[in-house]
């Protein structure tokens, strides 16, 4: 579960490094975001050199969260960290390559990106 003021690590190669989470996109008043929400965030680390800046505000999907994902066939997922992918306003990854695992669940829905396969 991801609520504002949570820090993310990035999975992508976008040149950013962690994020906090700012706000949850969806109903005016969601408390937390899980896998496959998308936040608004700001960017707290990142790499030199690199298109995204520190401070800069931006979408992001959420592919890991440390609170357990339970399926329909009762298999309980749990992640060892938080982790977002930086989206542009269309819904595209910034990056070129996505960084550990994704869930199988983010992967047949809405977000089926070019990069994951």
């Amino acid at each position: 579960m991801i609520q504002p003021q949570t820090l993310l690590n990035v999975a992508d190669n976008s040149g950013a490094r962690k994020l906090m989470c700012i706000r949850i996109i969806g109903a005016s008043n969601r408390r937390y975001a899980h896998i496959g929400d998308i936040i608004v965030a700001v960017i707290k680390e990142a790499v030199p050199n690199m298109p995204l800046e520190r401070s800069e505000v931006i979408r992001a999907v959420i592919v890991r969260t440390c609170k357990e994902l339970k399926r329909d066939n009762g298999m309980i997922i749990r992640y060892d960290d938080n982790a977002a992918v930086v989206i542009d306003q269309e819904g595209n990854p910034k990056g070129t390559r996505i960084f550990g695992a994704i869930a199988r669940e983010l992967r047949q829905s809405f977000w089926v990106m070019c990069t994951v396969q």
